[in-house]
């Protein structure tokens, strides 16, 4: 569990609901969110859509997909974008990229898009990060905490 989390703190001040999609975290993201006591407050829950196709049930288009991959910023967005909508919630945030070990759609290891949406802003962040599969992975949940945070403090 992440130390010095404030991210509910924020979203209750601000009466916010928070939801998420999440690819190469698998999951993470809502394990780490829901680790903390009075997430059912904020947290409408999230869903993980691994695969391209569960990607597009939610929403994304074939075309961004087929045009930008599955590991883009369009991709990011349009998760971000759609799972508010799906959840109805005032914020909500995306994860896609490559935990490895190998290179994915020739993109490296370790890169990765957030999409977030807060109200009607709409924002996209990419990183790459290094270290093995379960590394990432970690990293880039905490990467997505503190960006909400840094976000919400504004």
């Amino acid at each position: 569990m992440l130390e010095n989390y404030k991210l509910g703190e924020l979203l209750t001040k601000k009466n916010y609901s928070l939801a998420s999609a999440e690819s190469l975290t698998g999951g993470g993201f809502g394990y780490e969110v829901t680790s903390h006591p009075g997430s059912s407050e904020y947290y409408k829950g999230g869903m993980i859509t691994y695969i391209n196709e569960i990607k597009e049930k939610l929403g994304v288009k074939s075309e961004i997909l087929d045009t930008y991959g599955a590991v883009s910023s369009e991709t990011a967005i349009s998760m971000a974008v759609n799972t508010k909508k799906f959840f109805e919630s005032d914020v909500s945030i995306s994860f896609t990229g490559n935990a490895g070990p190998t290179s994915l759609e020739g993109k490296p290891v370790g890169l990765v898009y957030c999409g977030i949406c807060i109200q009607d802003q709409i924002y996209v962040y990419s990183n790459i990060f290094s270290g093995n599969r379960q590394e990432i992975r970690e990293k880039v949940v905490k990467f997505g905490i503190e960006l909400l945070e840094n976000l919400l403090e504004d």
